[in-house]
């Protein structure tokens, strides 16, 4: 019987600490308010086709590929719940709860729907139904728990410092909630990651493939957050449809 080697679980927390979204320069540039009114909005349009827009589905898409392991089955029920209807919160589903966020930015539903994705941010799309369809439940569970929910708090903590900072929100205000909320109940979401690796990540074989699509879906993620800032930041003419 192969045992588990707890410096696999290390050496994943090292990897994405090496490359944590929070770390790109663009969240860097949110938190002191150094993005002008439109690539703030070119930010919030592109990260709505991320997470809210698509959500709940890819969660409950996610929960489908549960093996029989109770505590993991009511892992991802929460975050169903939550992601759906605030029923972790007591609040809304996240989607409402961006779309008010947006509105309150000035970005108006219809704009928010109608927004074409950045090529950088089709290739996470992408990516993301490559681990639902075509990869293992454990890869899929050990790249959202540890690469994409999983590093949502420390993104969520500089975007609410600068909105609260420099663009003119409250912090307590419910237009803000979605990136509140999320400071918090992805500290919750984030541990189906760790969990999944330090029990079923036993053999070479699955280690190898879980180490590989975590480098791939922190490359991924890393320039989705790239393409952003060349279209609204930088303002790279290849990018003009998108303007």
């Amino acid at each position: 019987m192969v045992s588990y080697d707890p410096s696999f679980l290390s050496e994943m927390q090292s990897m994405v600490s090496a490359k944590h979204s929070k770390d790109h320069p663009l969240f860097g540039m949110i938190a002191r308010g150094e993005l002008d009114r439109n690539a703030l909005k070119g930010f919030v349009k592109q990260f709505y086709q991320l997470f809210p827009k698509p959500f709940p589905k890819p969660i409950a898409a996610m929960f489908a590929k549960s093996p029989e392991d109770s505590e993991l089955e009511k892992m991802w029920f929460e975050n169903l719940s939550e992601e759906a209807a605030g029923g972790e919160s007591g609040t809304a589903g996240h989607k409402e709860l961006y779309i008010q966020f947006a509105q309150a930015l000035g970005i108006s539903r219809e704009e928010l729907d109608s927004a074409a994705p950045l090529p950088e941010t089709s290739a996470l799309l992408h990516w993301r139904e490559v681990l639902i369809s075509q990869r293992s439940w454990l890869e899929l569970y050990a790249c959202q728990g540890m690469c994409l929910e999983g590093t949502a708090a420390g993104r969520m903590q500089q975007v609410v410092q600068g909105l609260c900072d420099h663009y003119g929100f409250d912090a307590k205000s419910d237009d803000i909630l979605y990136w509140t909320l999320h400071m918090s109940v992805d500290e919750e979401h984030m541990k189906v990651g760790p969990y999944v690796v330090e029990k079923y990540a036993i053999s070479p074989l699955e280690q190898s493939s879980v180490r590989k699509a975590v480098k791939t879906t922190l490359d991924i993620f890393w320039l989705t957050f790239d393409g952003i800032h060349r279209a609204f930041v930088e303002q790279d003419p290849l990018y003009a449809a998108w303007r």
